[in-house]
Protein backbone atom coordinates (compact mmCIF):
# COMPACT_ATOMS: atom_id res chain seq x y z
CA UNK A 1 0.00 0.00 0.00
CA UNK A 2 1.67 3.30 -1.32
CA UNK A 3 1.90 6.46 1.26
CA UNK A 4 1.30 3.68 4.22
CA UNK A 5 2.79 5.56 7.27
CA UNK A 6 3.55 2.19 9.36
CA UNK A 7 5.43 0.80 6.11
CA UNK A 8 7.04 4.20 5.37
CA UNK A 9 8.60 3.89 9.37
CA UNK A 10 9.52 0.37 8.62
CA UNK A 11 11.49 1.22 5.95
CA UNK A 12 13.04 4.38 7.76
CA UNK A 13 14.15 2.33 10.84
CA UNK A 14 16.31 0.05 8.69
CA UNK A 15 13.87 -2.99 8.37
CA UNK A 16 13.10 -4.39 4.36
CA UNK A 17 9.77 -4.66 3.73
CA UNK A 18 7.42 -6.81 4.05
CA UNK A 19 8.66 -7.32 7.73
CA UNK A 20 7.00 -8.58 10.88
CA UNK A 21 8.09 -4.92 12.39
CA UNK A 22 5.23 -3.37 10.44
CA UNK A 23 3.01 -5.34 12.45
CA UNK A 24 4.16 -4.68 15.53
CA UNK A 25 4.27 -0.67 14.34
CA UNK A 26 0.68 -1.12 13.68
CA UNK A 27 -0.28 -2.43 16.71
CA UNK A 28 1.62 0.02 18.85
CA UNK A 29 1.15 3.36 17.08
CA UNK A 30 -1.83 4.94 15.15
CA UNK A 31 -1.03 6.09 11.42
CA UNK A 32 -0.71 9.51 12.90
CA UNK A 33 1.72 8.63 15.65
CA UNK A 34 3.82 7.52 12.61
CA UNK A 35 3.91 10.60 10.82
CA UNK A 36 4.96 12.45 13.50
CA UNK A 37 7.56 10.01 14.71
CA UNK A 38 8.90 10.52 11.69
CA UNK A 39 9.10 13.84 11.98
CA UNK A 40 11.31 13.43 14.93
CA UNK A 41 14.41 11.41 13.57
CA UNK A 42 15.60 14.82 13.78
CA UNK A 43 14.74 16.61 17.17
CA UNK A 44 12.37 19.43 17.39
CA UNK A 45 9.70 21.74 19.24
CA UNK A 46 6.01 21.23 19.83
CA UNK A 47 5.50 24.46 17.48
CA UNK A 48 7.69 23.41 14.88
CA UNK A 49 5.57 20.00 14.53
CA UNK A 50 3.12 21.64 14.43
CA UNK A 51 3.51 23.77 11.38
CA UNK A 52 5.64 21.23 9.41
CA UNK A 53 1.75 18.87 9.73
CA UNK A 54 -0.17 21.84 9.58
CA UNK A 55 -1.69 20.30 12.62
CA UNK A 56 -3.36 21.73 16.26
CA UNK A 57 -0.37 22.87 18.45
CA UNK A 58 -2.46 21.23 21.14
CA UNK A 59 -3.53 18.43 19.86
CA UNK A 60 0.12 17.95 18.79
CA UNK A 61 1.65 18.54 22.33
CA UNK A 62 -0.85 15.40 23.85
CA UNK A 63 0.46 13.24 21.04
CA UNK A 64 3.57 13.86 22.40
CA UNK A 65 3.05 13.60 25.91
CA UNK A 66 1.27 10.11 25.05
CA UNK A 67 4.50 9.23 23.06
CA UNK A 68 6.81 10.46 26.17
CA UNK A 69 5.12 8.20 28.38
CA UNK A 70 5.12 5.26 26.48
CA UNK A 71 8.83 5.58 26.05
CA UNK A 72 9.07 6.39 22.61
CA UNK A 73 10.50 10.21 22.65
CA UNK A 74 12.94 11.59 24.58
CA UNK A 75 12.89 14.90 24.89
CA UNK A 76 14.76 17.88 26.46
CA UNK A 77 13.49 21.51 27.75
CA UNK A 78 11.80 22.16 24.48
CA UNK A 79 12.84 19.44 22.05
CA UNK A 80 11.85 15.73 21.23
CA UNK A 81 12.89 13.27 19.40
CA UNK A 82 11.84 9.89 18.63
CA UNK A 83 15.16 6.90 19.31
CA UNK A 84 15.46 6.05 15.64
CA UNK A 85 16.93 2.40 15.48
CA UNK A 86 14.68 -0.38 16.67
CA UNK A 87 17.36 -1.46 19.25
CA UNK A 88 16.55 1.56 20.53
CA UNK A 89 12.42 0.83 20.57
CA UNK A 90 13.44 -2.25 22.09
CA UNK A 91 15.07 -1.28 25.38
CA UNK A 92 12.86 1.70 25.80
CA UNK A 93 9.55 0.30 24.52
CA UNK A 94 8.80 -3.14 23.72
CA UNK A 95 11.13 -4.71 26.59
CA UNK A 96 8.45 -4.61 29.01
CA UNK A 97 10.69 -2.60 31.12
CA UNK A 98 9.59 0.94 30.44
CA UNK A 99 6.79 3.13 31.60
CA UNK A 100 3.50 1.31 30.62
CA UNK A 101 3.73 -2.37 30.49
CA UNK A 102 2.98 -4.14 26.93
CA UNK A 103 -0.26 -5.84 25.48
CA UNK A 104 0.00 -9.53 25.30
CA UNK A 105 -0.64 -9.00 21.48
CA UNK A 106 2.36 -6.71 21.47
CA UNK A 107 4.79 -8.67 23.44
CA UNK A 108 3.90 -12.06 20.90
CA UNK A 109 4.48 -10.05 17.76
CA UNK A 110 8.16 -8.37 19.16
CA UNK A 111 8.74 -12.18 20.37
CA UNK A 112 8.19 -13.72 16.93
CA UNK A 113 9.87 -10.74 15.04
CA UNK A 114 13.44 -11.37 17.16
CA UNK A 115 12.98 -15.05 16.70
CA UNK A 116 12.30 -15.34 13.09
CA UNK A 117 13.27 -12.26 11.45
CA UNK A 118 14.93 -9.39 13.68
CA UNK A 119 18.28 -11.91 15.16
CA UNK A 120 19.73 -12.67 12.01
CA UNK A 121 18.42 -10.05 9.78
CA UNK A 122 19.66 -6.88 12.09
CA UNK A 123 22.09 -8.65 14.93
CA UNK A 124 23.89 -11.09 12.79
CA UNK A 125 24.03 -9.02 9.70
CA UNK A 126 25.01 -6.45 11.65
CA UNK A 127 28.00 -7.97 13.28
CA UNK A 128 29.39 -9.78 9.94
CA UNK A 129 29.25 -5.77 8.70
CA UNK A 130 31.26 -4.79 11.48
CA UNK A 131 34.09 -7.69 11.19
CA UNK A 132 34.23 -7.14 7.30
CA UNK A 133 34.35 -3.01 7.58
CA UNK A 134 36.54 -2.52 11.22
CA UNK A 135 38.57 -5.62 10.87
CA UNK A 136 37.45 -6.55 14.55
CA UNK A 137 34.08 -8.23 16.52
CA UNK A 138 31.94 -5.61 17.26
CA UNK A 139 31.11 -6.79 20.53
CA UNK A 140 34.00 -8.41 22.85
CA UNK A 141 33.71 -10.29 26.28
CA UNK A 142 34.99 -8.58 29.19
CA UNK A 143 36.82 -10.66 32.20
CA UNK A 144 35.20 -11.70 34.61
CA UNK A 145 35.43 -9.33 37.87
CA UNK A 146 35.04 -12.31 40.32
CA UNK A 147 37.87 -14.38 37.97
CA UNK A 148 40.84 -11.16 38.12
CA UNK A 149 40.00 -11.43 42.23
CA UNK A 150 40.36 -15.03 42.37
CA UNK A 151 43.61 -15.13 39.88
CA UNK A 152 47.21 -13.81 42.26
CA UNK A 153 49.01 -14.36 39.39
CA UNK A 154 47.47 -11.20 37.54
CA UNK A 155 49.11 -8.14 38.29
CA UNK A 156 46.36 -5.37 38.66
CA UNK A 157 49.04 -3.12 37.14
CA UNK A 158 48.36 -5.14 34.03
CA UNK A 159 44.27 -4.52 33.71
CA UNK A 160 44.15 -1.63 31.42
CA UNK A 161 41.44 0.65 31.76
CA UNK A 162 39.42 -0.70 28.51
CA UNK A 163 39.06 -3.64 30.38
CA UNK A 164 38.47 -2.72 34.11
CA UNK A 165 35.03 -3.23 34.94
CA UNK A 166 35.73 -3.14 38.82
CA UNK A 167 37.77 0.21 37.99
CA UNK A 168 34.61 1.75 36.11
CA UNK A 169 32.61 0.59 38.61
CA UNK A 170 34.02 2.63 41.72
CA UNK A 171 34.92 5.77 39.20
CA UNK A 172 30.80 5.93 38.26
CA UNK A 173 28.88 8.66 39.40
CA UNK A 174 25.58 6.91 39.09
CA UNK A 175 25.20 3.05 39.28
CA UNK A 176 21.83 2.49 37.88
CA UNK A 177 21.22 -0.61 36.59
CA UNK A 178 18.21 -2.38 35.10
CA UNK A 179 16.14 -5.49 34.07
CA UNK A 180 17.27 -7.40 31.32
CA UNK A 181 15.01 -5.89 28.50
CA UNK A 182 15.94 -9.36 26.10
CA UNK A 183 14.90 -11.92 29.02
CA UNK A 184 11.49 -9.80 29.72
CA UNK A 185 10.96 -9.13 26.54
CA UNK A 186 11.58 -12.69 24.42
CA UNK A 187 13.30 -15.20 26.71
CA UNK A 188 10.92 -18.23 25.71
CA UNK A 189 13.61 -20.42 27.60
CA UNK A 190 16.06 -18.76 29.61
CA UNK A 191 16.60 -19.81 34.02
CA UNK A 192 18.73 -16.89 34.23
CA UNK A 193 17.81 -13.73 36.55
CA UNK A 194 16.28 -10.73 35.23
CA UNK A 195 16.76 -8.72 37.75
CA UNK A 196 19.47 -5.76 37.89
CA UNK A 197 21.23 -7.27 35.01
CA UNK A 198 21.49 -4.64 32.68
CA UNK A 199 23.99 -1.31 32.73
CA UNK A 200 22.75 0.33 29.87
CA UNK A 201 21.66 3.22 32.30
CA UNK A 202 24.65 2.37 34.47
CA UNK A 203 26.67 6.13 34.42
CA UNK A 204 25.61 8.14 31.85
CA UNK A 205 22.58 10.65 31.02
CA UNK A 206 20.07 8.19 29.97
CA UNK A 207 20.03 6.42 33.14
CA UNK A 208 19.67 9.77 35.19
CA UNK A 209 16.87 10.61 32.82
CA UNK A 210 14.48 7.75 33.51
CA UNK A 211 15.22 7.02 37.04
CA UNK A 212 12.61 9.44 38.14
CA UNK A 213 9.94 8.71 36.04
CA UNK A 214 7.08 6.49 36.89
CA UNK A 215 6.88 2.94 36.55
CA UNK A 216 10.71 2.62 35.22
CA UNK A 217 12.08 -0.10 36.49
CA UNK A 218 15.40 1.25 36.89
CA UNK A 219 17.56 1.02 40.41
CA UNK A 220 20.15 3.20 42.32
CA UNK A 221 22.76 1.03 44.17
CA UNK A 222 25.89 1.65 46.11
CA UNK A 223 28.98 0.84 45.26
CA UNK A 224 29.54 -2.28 47.13
CA UNK A 225 25.96 -3.45 46.13
CA UNK A 226 27.20 -3.03 42.48
CA UNK A 227 30.08 -4.68 43.05
CA UNK A 228 28.29 -7.91 44.79
CA UNK A 229 25.60 -7.89 41.89
CA UNK A 230 28.46 -8.14 39.52
CA UNK A 231 29.46 -11.15 40.99
CA UNK A 232 26.13 -12.81 41.57
CA UNK A 233 25.51 -12.46 37.92
CA UNK A 234 28.59 -14.36 36.96
CA UNK A 235 27.60 -16.89 39.03
CA UNK A 236 24.79 -17.01 37.55
CA UNK A 237 26.18 -17.80 34.48
CA UNK A 238 25.67 -14.69 32.71
CA UNK A 239 28.80 -13.34 30.21
CA UNK A 240 29.96 -9.75 30.86
CA UNK A 241 29.56 -8.06 27.39
CA UNK A 242 29.74 -4.56 26.58
CA UNK A 243 26.76 -2.92 28.96
CA UNK A 244 24.88 -6.17 29.63
CA UNK A 245 25.47 -9.22 31.42
CA UNK A 246 24.47 -12.30 28.89
CA UNK A 247 23.46 -15.56 28.08
CA UNK A 248 22.76 -17.85 25.32
CA UNK A 249 18.65 -18.14 25.67
CA UNK A 250 17.41 -14.99 25.36
CA UNK A 251 20.52 -11.87 24.90
CA UNK A 252 20.74 -10.39 21.68
CA UNK A 253 24.01 -10.66 20.88
CA UNK A 254 24.67 -13.80 22.27
CA UNK A 255 21.10 -15.81 21.67
CA UNK A 256 22.23 -14.61 17.68
CA UNK A 257 25.61 -16.11 17.77
CA UNK A 258 25.19 -19.24 19.25
CA UNK A 259 22.26 -19.67 16.85
CA UNK A 260 24.68 -19.15 13.65
CA UNK A 261 27.20 -21.29 15.74
CA UNK A 262 29.31 -17.46 14.65
CA UNK A 263 31.42 -16.94 17.84
CA UNK A 264 34.49 -16.06 16.01
CA UNK A 265 32.21 -12.28 15.33
CA UNK A 266 32.66 -12.37 19.57
CA UNK A 267 36.15 -10.73 20.53
CA UNK A 268 37.64 -12.60 23.45
CA UNK A 269 39.30 -10.99 26.42
CA UNK A 270 42.88 -11.35 26.76
CA UNK A 271 42.38 -13.79 29.65
CA UNK A 272 42.27 -17.63 29.86
CA UNK A 273 41.95 -19.92 32.34
CA UNK A 274 44.69 -22.20 33.42
CA UNK A 275 43.66 -25.37 35.24
CA UNK A 276 45.39 -26.60 38.31
CA UNK A 277 45.66 -30.09 37.67
CA UNK A 278 46.71 -31.23 41.16
CA UNK A 279 43.94 -29.64 42.29
CA UNK A 280 41.57 -30.21 39.65
CA UNK A 281 39.08 -33.45 40.76
CA UNK A 282 37.55 -33.41 37.41
CA UNK A 283 33.83 -32.83 38.64
CA UNK A 284 32.93 -31.60 34.75
CA UNK A 285 31.45 -28.46 36.45
CA UNK A 286 33.45 -25.97 33.74
CA UNK A 287 32.40 -27.89 31.42
CA UNK A 288 28.62 -27.50 32.06
CA UNK A 289 29.52 -23.88 32.61
CA UNK A 290 31.76 -23.05 29.06
CA UNK A 291 28.77 -22.00 26.43
CA UNK A 292 32.01 -21.75 24.12
CA UNK A 293 32.86 -25.45 23.94
CA UNK A 294 36.13 -24.48 25.13
CA UNK A 295 36.87 -26.87 27.82
CA UNK A 296 37.07 -30.93 27.66
CA UNK A 297 38.08 -33.33 29.88
CA UNK A 298 41.37 -35.42 29.25
CA UNK A 299 42.52 -38.16 30.77
CA UNK A 300 46.13 -37.75 32.42
CA UNK A 301 49.27 -39.62 31.56
CA UNK A 302 49.85 -43.01 34.16
CA UNK A 303 46.64 -42.03 35.78
CA UNK A 304 42.73 -43.02 35.30
CA UNK A 305 41.78 -39.90 36.32
CA UNK A 306 39.97 -36.93 33.57
CA UNK A 307 41.44 -33.32 34.28
CA UNK A 308 39.79 -30.09 33.07
CA UNK A 309 41.48 -28.84 29.41
CA UNK A 310 40.96 -25.69 27.99
CA UNK A 311 41.56 -25.22 24.53
CA UNK A 312 42.96 -21.49 23.86
CA UNK A 313 41.42 -20.96 19.84
CA UNK A 314 38.13 -21.69 21.27
CA UNK A 315 38.38 -19.38 24.75
CA UNK A 316 36.84 -16.27 24.99
CA UNK A 317 37.91 -15.42 28.48
CA UNK A 318 34.35 -14.74 29.82
CA UNK A 319 36.25 -17.13 33.31
CA UNK A 320 32.50 -18.21 34.16
CA UNK A 321 34.11 -21.77 34.49
CA UNK A 322 36.61 -19.79 37.43
CA UNK A 323 33.77 -18.16 39.25
CA UNK A 324 32.46 -21.89 40.33
CA UNK A 325 35.49 -24.51 40.23
CA UNK A 326 34.58 -25.80 43.74
CA UNK A 327 38.00 -27.25 43.69
CA UNK A 328 39.65 -23.57 42.78
CA UNK A 329 41.86 -25.21 40.49
CA UNK A 330 41.26 -22.57 37.86
CA UNK A 331 42.71 -19.36 37.67
CA UNK A 332 43.13 -16.37 34.88
CA UNK A 333 46.64 -15.92 33.01
CA UNK A 334 47.04 -13.59 30.91
CA UNK A 335 47.23 -14.57 27.32
CA UNK A 336 47.48 -11.83 24.46
CA UNK A 337 48.61 -7.75 24.42
CA UNK A 338 46.68 -4.49 25.08
CA UNK A 339 47.15 -3.94 21.65
CA UNK A 340 44.32 -6.78 21.63
CA UNK A 341 42.00 -4.46 22.64
CA UNK A 342 43.17 -0.81 21.78
CA UNK A 343 44.86 -1.13 18.72
CA UNK A 344 43.50 1.13 16.00
CA UNK A 345 40.51 -0.28 13.80
CA UNK A 346 39.10 1.30 10.41
CA UNK A 347 36.15 3.09 11.11
CA UNK A 348 32.72 2.73 9.06
CA UNK A 349 32.20 6.25 7.25
CA UNK A 350 28.52 4.85 7.46
CA UNK A 351 28.28 3.78 10.79
CA UNK A 352 25.79 5.77 12.83
CA UNK A 353 26.67 7.18 16.08
CA UNK A 354 25.20 6.14 19.54
CA UNK A 355 23.87 2.75 19.96
CA UNK A 356 20.62 4.10 21.12
CA UNK A 357 19.61 6.58 18.69
CA UNK A 358 19.48 9.39 21.30
CA UNK A 359 20.30 13.21 21.29
CA UNK A 360 21.57 16.03 23.34
CA UNK A 361 18.20 17.61 23.34
CA UNK A 362 17.54 21.48 23.76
Amino acid sequence: MENNPHITLTEKLGAKTPSRLTAILEEAYTAEECILLMELFEPATAPELASRLDMDENVVKEMLHKLVENGSLTYGKTQYAFHKTVLALHHDVFADTGVLPISPKLRELWNDYFYNEFADAHFLADYVKSMETTGRPKFRVWPALGALEMSPGINPDDIIPEENWRQKIEDAKDRILAPCGCKVSWAVECDHPAERRCFANFDNARGRYYIDKPGRQLEELSLEDTLERVRELEKAGLVHIGACYCCPDSCEIMFTLNRAQRWDLLGSSRYVPEVNEDACTGCQGCVDRCYFDAIDMKKQENSKKFKASIDKEKCLGCGLCIVTCPAKALTYVLDKPPEHIISPIKRDPNAVPGLWGHYDLD
